[in-house]
């Protein structure tokens, strides 16, 4: 799958919590998100080109994602993973 990254701006995702850039939260794609099902789990997330991993929170649903694997992450989480200057990257991720 594909990470994105995008910015909170204050307001509740849609599990129905509020949460900073600085926080680690992911986005999961509309069937992956499955009516907030996953709302609070940790998920691994792993660069695939770089091997850095870090732990996010599930926090809000993704419809804009282009598949079940891709995920959109707050800044902290891609920050974490890769340079915002790449936009998108291969990801492997899971719970």
């Amino acid at each position: 799958g594909f990470a994105t990254f995008f910015y909170q701006g204050g307001n509740a995702g849609a599990c129905g919590t509020v949460h900073s850039d600085s926080d680690k939260v992911v986005a999961l794609q509309t069937s992956m998100y499955s009516n907030g099902a996953h709302c609070g789990k940790k998920v691994l997330l792993k660069n695939k080109s770089n091997g850095k991993t870090c732990e996010a929170t599930v926090a809000d649903e993704c419809p804009t994602c282009k598949n079940k694997q891709s995920v959109d992450l707050s800044k902290a989480a891609f920050d974490a993973l890769a340079a915002e200057s790449v936009g998108m990257f291969d990801l492997e991720w899971g719970f």
